[in-house]
């Protein structure tokens, strides 16, 4: 799976690595079966407007994207076992421990640079 870098428009390094799913296959596995995620590490899932947590072990946060990489929303602390609703203007979503978009000031609004 190719690994990116996730950065704020300051050009501050959020997440060192970041995993890529744009193939079926990935997109379908997800985080599902992982004991854990590890710290500075995330998700981006692209195409993707709408997640569930099913045979997950741990919580997430997931930031929703639209085309341009702005932040439309943000779902914290998603609990392993549920499905959260479509975000119509989401095209890529980008999932990251519990806390961790608070912890690194991500918001509604900001745009983020993959790399």
């Amino acid at each position: 799976m190719k690994t990116l870098r996730a950065y704020a428009a300051d050009g501050r390094t959020l997440v060192r690595n970041v995993e890529f799913a744009n193939t079926f296959f990935t997109r379908l596995k997800g985080l599902m079966f992982r004991e854990s995620l590890p710290n500075d590490t995330g998700l981006l899932i692209y195409p993707c407007c709408q997640i569930h947590t099913y045979f997950m072990k741990f919580s997430i946060d997931v930031v929703y994207l639209n085309r341009d990489f702005k932040v439309v929303f943000i779902d914290r602390n998603i609990q392993p076992g549920v499905s959260v609703r479509r975000i119509r203007e989401a095209k890529c979503v980008l999932e990251l421990n519990a806390g961790e978009a608070d912890r690194l000031g991500i918001a509604v609004d900001d745009v983020l640079t993959f790399a």
